[in-house]
C-alpha cells in the first residue's frame, strides 16, 4: 500500500492581525481563508504586492481580523508563471498565490504541478 506524505500542519505557528482596507471594505473576506499573505502595515495584512515577503497562509477570517500560519509547514496555491521548485523559497504574487524565489520564505517541500500547490516550510 502506498502513502502519501502529508506534513501539513507540523510545526504549526498561528497570529492574529488587523485586515488592511481600500475605502471602507476590508481587503480580505472569508473567501481568501488559504491564500498567502504579507505584511501592509504593523500588525496588519492583506495579499501584498508581486514579489513582497511571504508572511504565511489564512487560515480564518472574521470581520477585521485574519488568523494566518506563520511558521510550521502550509499548503498553498502557487502561481504557474513562476511556479516555485523543491529547495527554494517563496514570496506572495499580490494575488493569494505564491510564487518561487531563490531569496524568499520559507523551503519548498513538495511541489503539486496537478492541484497547483505547493508545501512549504516556514
Amino acid at each position: 500500500m502506498t502513502r502519501p506524505i502529508e506534513n501539513i500542519g507540523v510545526g504549526g505557528t498561528y497570529a492574529t492581525f488587523a485586515i488592511d482596507t481600500t475605502g471602507s471594505d476590508y481587503d480580505l473576506t472569508t473567501d481568501n481563508e488559504g491564500d498567502a499573505v504579507a505584511l501592509s502595515a504593523d500588525n496588519e495584512v492583506d495579499h501584498g504586492s508581486d514579489g513582497d515577503p511571504f508572511l504565511g497562509q489564512v487560515i480564518s477570517v472574521q470581520d477585521d481580523i485574519a488568523v494566518v500560519q506563520i511558521a510550521g509547514v502550509v499548503r498553498v496555491p502557487y502561481n504557474t508563471g513562476t511556479a516555485p521548485s523543491v529547495g527554494g523559497g517563496a514570496v506572495v504574487d499580490g494575488a493569494g498565490k505564491v510564487k518561487g524565489s531563490a531569496t524568499g520564505r520559507g523551503l519548498v517541500l513538495a511541489v503539486d504541478a496537478t492541484a497547483e500547490t505547493a508545501d512549504i516550510l516556514l
